[in-house]
């Protein structure tokens, strides 16, 4: 084979290979959709209900208010199944507790340890009186503080009512950023009228109590 020959060859052969690496398809990497509303779970009581979130491994964080003096309770996925948790422990100072149930087809959301900043645009999941799994959206409107018989919480401008305590508040990466407690209310004469403010314990001091860094 003569040297020209050769050297066309080898050209050729670049080319193709070349040519085959350029045609190659892309492949876009998945990312899991944020596991918001998938995580979130309904604690039911014989006297009530409140709302709660699955934080991995069976973990399921509410408010400590809504699991009272329970031992277990029951939990309602938002396919509409029911299954059993037990009480861990609660918190009446920050207002948490934890509960342990089967993390069986249950997703798990992110919880984050930092501190989210005010103005931070967050979606709230609960079950608010007789209406199941919906979100509210808003801001958080201040820097976390002690509050009424909360060591800490932060106030959201979210629409918040009863059924939606323990339920998880996220950021808009999805990640966990705090648990709504409770809301604010206003004297009315005799009685007393809900305006809508919220109360969320910050997702920093449930790592703290969790003993998480991250």
């Amino acid at each position: 084979m003569t040297r020209f020959r050769r050297i066309a060859f080898a050209s050729l052969a670049i080319a193709l290979s070349s040519a085959a690496y350029l045609a190659a398809p892309t492949v876009a990497a998945y990312t899991a959709p944020p596991a918001t509303d998938a995580a979130t779970v309904k604690v039911i009581l014989t006297n009530g209900h409140g709302s709660g979130v699955h934080i991995g491994n069976g973990f399921v964080v509410t408010a400590a208010h809504v699991a009272g003096d329970a031992a277990t309770v029951e939990l309602k996925t938002k396919d509409g199944k029911i299954r059993l948790a037990d009480v861990l422990w609660i918190n009446k100072t920050y207002d948490i507790a934890l509960l342990r149930t089967s993390p069986e087809m249950l997703r798990a959301a992110h919880l984050d340890c930092r501190t989210a900043p005010a103005g931070t645009v967050i979606e709230a999941i609960g079950n608010p009186l007789s209406v199941e799994f919906v979100s509210a959206y808003g801001k958080i409107a201040g820097a976390p503080r002690a509050q009424g018989p909360w060591k800490s919480v932060f106030i959201t401008d979210i629409t918040t009512v009863q059924g939606q305590s323990g339920g998880p508040v996220f950021g808009s990466s999805g990640d966990l950023v705090g648990i709504t407690v409770g809301v604010m209310g206003v004297p009315m004469g005799f009685s007393a009228s809900l305006v809508g403010y919220g109360f969320v314990v910050p997702s920093t001091e449930v790592c703290a109590l969790l003993g998480r860094t991250s």
